[in-house]
C-alpha cells in the first residue's frame, strides 16, 4: 500500500470515529435546544445551526460571516481588559451565550493572555470552571464551525496549554481531518504551522504526513495570482521538500508577476531561491535582479538578521551547488552596510565567519573592525573566544595585517591566555593563524606541541586537516620563529604521520610536460621534491643568471633519498620551486594566495630557494599551444626579480 493510500485509510477511519462522536454530542445539543426558552440562545439556533462551509480566505482570527454586528456581548468581551473580565462575563452569561460569543471569549482569552497583562497563569486560566464550561460548550457546536474558527480554536487552545489529548482538541482536529481536502493553499499552510506547535500523537502526525500531499495535489488549480501567496507557497514548498517539479510550477508563476515585486516579498523570494534541495540554477537571472532590488532598498527593509540570512543561504548554496550563486557585488554591498550601520565587534565577526568560509577578503572592513579593539580596549578584553577567533582567521586568510594590529598582538595573546585552560577550544587553529600573521608564542606552541594534547586533539577520525596544519605550523616553527625556537616540538611519530598525510596519492603533474618540453628535456626539471621538514614541491628547476635553465646533476636526480636541502646546497644558482595552486587557495575575490598558502611559500623560501605559485584556475582557462610560453614567461619574471633582489 503506497504512502498516501496508507494516509487516507486513517484519515477515513478517523472520519468514521468523528462522525458517531459528533452524532452523540449533536443528539445531546437538540435536546439543550428544545428545552431552552433563553431568547438569545433560540436567536443562535435558528441562525447558526446551518453555517458549514469553507471560507476560501485565511483569516487566523476566524469568527467570520457568524458574528453579529450589534452583538453587545460580544463587543464588552472584545473591550475587556483582564482575563478575569472575561471570566465573570463567562461565569454570568455562560448557558445563555451563542457559539459566536463563546469563540470571542476564547479569542479575547487567548490575546490578553498572550499580551502578558493578566494577573492569572495560563495554567490557572485552564482549570478554571469558566473556562471549562466554555470548552464544553465549543464543543457542542463544534460541528456547525467553520474551518477558520476550528482552526482559530485550536490556535488558541495550543497557546494557553490545553493538552492535544484533551476531547475538545481531538474533536476539533477530527473536524480539520474532515474537511482536508476542501482547504485552501492558505488554510493548508497555516494549519501545518499550528500543527507544529502540538504534541505528537496519531491525529496530529497524520495531518502533517497527509497536508503536504494534498497540498501538492491541489497547487496545481487553487493557486492564485497574487505574488505575495505565491512565494509564501513557494517557502511551504522548500520546508517540506515537495518536488522539484512543483517548485518549478510555482516559480513559472512567479516569474510572470516579477515586476510586482516588493521589499515585503523579496527577501522571502531570495530565501527560497536559495534553499539547497532544489535545483535553481535556471533562475539565477531572477535571483540577480532580486538581488539588485534588495541592494537598491536595503536601507528600507533590511536589519542584519535580513542581511545574516540571505548571506548564509547564498554561501550555502555556493558551497554545494555551484559557483553560479556567488554574487560579488552583493557581498560588498553588504559589507558596506554593516559598517554604514555600526554594527557591533561580535556581528561584524559573525558575518567574517561566513566569509572565511568562501575565502571573501574585505581589507576595509579588518582596518574596521582594528579601530574597534584599538580604540574601545573592553571588547578587547570581554570578547568571546570564537568571536576574537573570527577576526583572527579573517585577517590570516586574507594574509593581511591591519593598520594598528601590531599594538594589538600582545592584547590578543594575554586575552587568548585567560582560557589555556580551556582544552576544548581550537588552539591549534589559532596558533595557526596568528603564526600567518607573525604573531608568535612559545607558550601557545608548547601547548599544541605537547604530546598530551595532541593524543586528545587528534584522536577523532576525520583528522585529517588537522594533520596538515600541524604540520604547516611546525614547518613554520623550525623556519620563521623569531631567533628560532628552542620549545619543545610534536612528537616524531605525529610528524611523520602527518607527512604521510600530506604527501599521500600526489601523483598528478599538469605542468611537468610543458616544463620539459620549453626548458629543453627532462634533465632540467625535478617533479616532486621533498624537504626534510615535510614540504611537498611539485617541480624544481635551477637557473643561471639570464634566465638559464641548468641541468641537474643525475647523482641527484637519481638518488633515492632526493630532498630539497641537497639541491639547493650543491648549487650555486636560483633554484625555483614550482607549486600548482588549486582556485580555493586564493581569495575568492582578489587575485591572490590565502595566507596559509603564503605561509607554506615562506616556509619553502626560507630554505634557500624562490616560490613561483602557479594559478591552477589560470593554467586550465590557457589554450595549449599557449601554456609553455607563459610558464616560460613566469619562470624567466621570478629569475629576474630575485637577480636584482639580490
Amino acid at each position: 500500500m503506497n504512502t498516501i493510500s496508507k494516509y487516507v485509510q486513517y484519515l477515513r477511519q478517523i472520519h468514521i470515529l468523528s462522525s458517531n462522536i459528533l452524532k452523540q454530542r449533536f443528539t445531546i445539543n437538540q435536546k439543550q435546544i428544545s428545552t431552552n426558552t433563553n431568547s438569545t440562545f433560540l436567536y443562535f439556533s435558528s441562525n447558526f445551526k446551518t453555517v458549514r462551509y469553507l471560507s476560501n480566505t485565511t483569516s487566523q482570527l476566524g469568527l467570520s460571516n457568524i458574528i453579529p454586528s450589534n452583538d453587545v456581548l460580544i463587543t464588552s468581551i472584545k473591550n475587556a481588559k483582564q482575563t478575569s473580565d472575561v471570566l465573570q462575563i463567562l461565569r454570568l452569561h455562560n448557558t445563555a451565550m451563542s457559539a459566536p460569543q463563546h469563540l470571542q471569549a476564547l479569542n479575547s482569552l487567548f490575546l490578553l493572555q498572550k499580551s502578558k497583562i493578566t494577573k492569572l497563569s495560563n495554567e490557572e486560566l485552564t482549570r478554571s470552571p469558566e473556562f471549562t464550561a466554555m470548552c464544553r460548550k465549543i464543543q457542542n457546536y463544534s460541528r456547525n464551525l467553520e474551518l477558520n474558527d476550528v482552526m482559530n480554536s485550536v490556535k488558541c487552545l495550543s497557546y494557553l496549554g490545553v493538552s492535544v489529548n484533551s476531547n475538545i482538541m481531538q474533536m476539533l482536529l477530527q473536524l480539520i481531518s474532515k474537511m482536508i481536502n476542501d482547504m485552501s493553499l492558505q488554510q493548508i499552510t497555516f494549519l501545518h504551522f499550528l500543527l507544529k506547535e502540538l504534541s505528537s500523537c496519531p491525529l496530529v502526525d497524520a495531518l502533517k504526513l497527509a497536508l503536504p500531499i494534498v497540498f501538492e495535489t491541489q497547487v496545481q488549480y487553487k493557486l492564485e495570482d497574487n505574488l505575495y501567496w505565491q512565494v509564501e507557497f513557494l517557502n511551504y514548498i522548500a520546508k517540506h521538500r515537495l518536488s522539484q517539479e512543483t517548485y518549478d510550477f510555482v516559480m513559472s508563476r512567479i516569474i510572470r508577476n516579477i515586476d510586482q515585486i516588493s521589499p515585503k516579498i523579496v527577501q522571502n523570494l531570495l530565501l527560497c531561491l536559495y534553499y539547497k534541495h532544489y535545483s535553481t540554477e535556471k533562475y539565477i537571472d531572477t535571483i540577480s535582479r532580486c538581488l539588485q532590488y534588495y541592494t537598491n532598498h536595503l536601507d528600507y527593509i533590511a536589519d542584519i538578521s535580513d542581511v545574516d540570512a540571505i548571506l548564509s543561504r547564498m554561501i550555502n548554496k555556493y558551497s554545494t551547488d555551484s559557483e553560479l550563486f556567488y554574487n560579488e557585488q552583493f557581498i560588498y554591498t553588504i559589507v558596506e552596510f554593516v559598517m554604514k550601520k555600526e554594527e557591533s565587534f561580535e556581528v561584524l565577526a559573525y558575518i567574517l565567519k561566513k566569509l572565511n568560509r568562501i575565502g571573501f577578503v574585505h581589507h576595509g572592513l579588518l582596518d574596521y573592525m582594528t579601530n574597534k579593539l584599538t580604540s574601545q580596549p573592553d571588547i578587547l578584553e570581554n570578547v568571546k573566544f570564537g568571536v576574537l577567533l573570527s577576526y583572527i582567521a579573517a585577517c590570516a586568510n586574507a594574509n593581511y595585517i591591519p593598520i594598528g594590529f601590531e599594538e594589538l598582538k600582545p592584547l590578543i595573546l594575554s586575552r587568548l591566555n585567560k582560557q589555556k585552560d580551556v582544552l576544548e577550544l581550537p588552539w591549534l587553529l589559532v596558533t595557526f593563524d596568528l603564526a600567518v600573521l607573525g604573531c608568535w608564542s612559545e607558550e601557545l606552541l608548547e601547548r599544541v606541541f605537547s604530546r598530551d594534547f595532541l593524543y586528545g586533539f587528534l584522536k577523532r577520525s576525520d583528522n585529517i586537516h588537522d594533520h596538515i596544519m600541524l604540520l604547516k605550523l611546525y614547518q613554520a616553527s623550525k623556519t620563521l620563529y623569531p631567533g628560532g625556537y628552542k620549545g619543545s616540538l610534536p612528537p616524531q611519530e605525529i610528524i611523520e604521520k602527518s607527512i604521510d598525510i600530506y604527501q599521500h596519492n600526489i601523483n598528478d603533474f599538469p605542468l611537468k610536460a610543458p616544463l620539459e618540453h620549453g626548458l629543453g628535456g627532462s634533465d632540467y626539471v625535478l617533479t616532486g621534491v621533498r624537504s626534510q621538514l615535510g614540504h611537498f614541491i611539485d617541480h624544481l628547476v635551477v637557473m643561471r643568471p639570464g634566465g638559464y635553465p641548468v641541468a641537474i646533476k643525475n647523482e641527484i636526480k637519481d638518488s633515492k633519498s632526493l630532498l630539497l636541502e641537497n639541491i639547493v646546497n650543491s648549487s650555486d644558482n636560483l633554484a625555483i620551486g614550482i607549486l600548482l595552486y588549486k582556485p580555493n587557495s586564493y581569495a575568492i575575490n582578489l587575485n591572490c594566495l590565502r595566507g596559509p598558502y603564503m605561509l607554506t611559500n615562506k616556509t619553502i623560501e626560507a630554505l634557500g630557494i624562490a616560490v613561483l605559485p602557479i594559478s591552477m584556475d589560470v593554467w586550465d582557462g590557457l589554450i595549449d599551444y599557449e601554456k609553455i610560453p607563459y610558464i616560460m614567461r613566469e619562470l624567466k619574471s621570478k629569475a629576474d626579480l630575485n637577480l636584482i633582489a639580490e
